[in-house]
């Protein structure tokens, strides 16, 4: 019986635990593109109308969806990405044509931020 009593405890104490997402982003890097699933024309500096990448290694994510952010002064701009797995690969792309500085942020479901990153666009 006590076997059964203790069992019942860890579970019960495990389920809630389970319950909260431990997404993270435990790589990311800008760049002017992807080349078999990694970055490529690492930089955050990019030519005006030129494509910027941001390459993110995700963790512990399985069926979450996160939201990056890519932000010029007033003007913003969302890419949802659906993350198949504990441990993976994405990325979002911006074809960048407003100058100045750029921000690009990443906030998983709950809008907790996971990663933020800067850019210039010359």
């Amino acid at each position: 019986m006590r076997k059964v009593v203790a069992l019942v405890v860890a579970c019960a104490l495990w389920l809630p635990l389970s319950a909260f997402s431990a997404v993270s982003i435990s790589n990311a890097k800008l760049g002017t593109g992807v080349v078999d699933r990694e970055i490529s024309g690492e930089t955050s500096t990019f030519e005006l109308q030129e494509t910027g990448y941001l390459w993110m290694r995700v963790v512990d994510g399985a069926g979450e969806t996160l939201t990056v952010n890519w932000t010029n002064g007033e003007q913003s701009y969302d890419v949802e990405l659906e993350i198949g797995g504990d441990s993976w690969r994405t990325w979002s792309s911006k074809i960048l044509y407003l100058p100045g500085e750029w921000t690009v942020t990443v906030t998983d479901s709950s809008g907790a931020q996971l990663h933020q990153s800067a850019l210039t666009v010359q």
